[in-house]
């Protein structure tokens, strides 16, 4: 099953979650700030790698100084990027973890298996690692750069397309996480044309 990458100009997240609030510092101020820990309700296994996701405002994206092209309907998240590292640099050497991605309605919350996906012989640019990651039978390919630390997931939900994309703004890296629209079909003109038709006389043969 394969998902393409979207031409969309901004970069989304997914993320996994766990069921506490985090406190962070906040730049500017330097005062603890809260973070609402997304699907908080959904169980990961806090002892290994996983990711952990947090609800943002789109705000944050107002800072941005590069043009972005955004749809109709997303939900912007971050996550720790150390603990990101951790779970994809685990993967990378052939473990197989679970994490949870916060999707949009109606999928929500799910826990997605995730494992290494780089086929043999694939070439790709070092600092990559490719992975795919399951749930319900359903695939979601999550590729993770440990270069920049950010990830790229494209998932397709039961025929439901969804991604997430970074965006870099101030050195913080934020998730955008969306329904990827499918392209209307092209309605085909049913109307029949007649010219090319040619009127045939048949006559019983004597």
């Amino acid at each position: 099953m394969s998902l393409r990458n979207t031409a969309i100009l901004i970069t989304l997240v997914f993320a996994s979650c766990k069921g506490s609030n985090e406190v962070t510092s906040n730049k500017s101020t330097d005062t603890p700030e809260r973070k609402k820990l997304a699907c908080a309700q959904t169980h990961v296994e806090m002892n290994t790698p996983h990711l952990d996701w947090f609800e943002e405002s789109s705000n944050v994206l107002s800072k941005s100084t590069e043009i972005l092209v955004l749809p109709k309907a997303y939900k912007v998240y971050s996550t720790d990027p150390l603990k990101a590292n951790a779970f994809f640099t685990a993967i990378e050497k052939r473990e197989t973890l679970s994490t949870v991605l916060p999707l949009p309605k109606p999928a929500e919350c799910q826990l997605f298996k995730v494992e290494n996906n780089l086929k043999e012989g694939a070439r790709i640019p070092p600092g990559i690692v490719m992975t795919l990651g399951t749930a319900q039978e359903q695939k979601a390919a999550i590729s993770y750069n440990k270069n920049n630390k950010q990830l790229i997931a494209h998932i397709n939900w039961f025929g439901l397309l969804y991604e997430i994309l970074p965006v870099n703004i101030d050195n913080t890296t934020y998730y955008v996480v969306y329904e990827k629209q499918k392209p209307k079909e092209k309605i085909e003109d049913k109307k029949t044309n007649n010219e090319h038709l040619k009127l045939v006389e048949y006559k019983p043969v004597k």
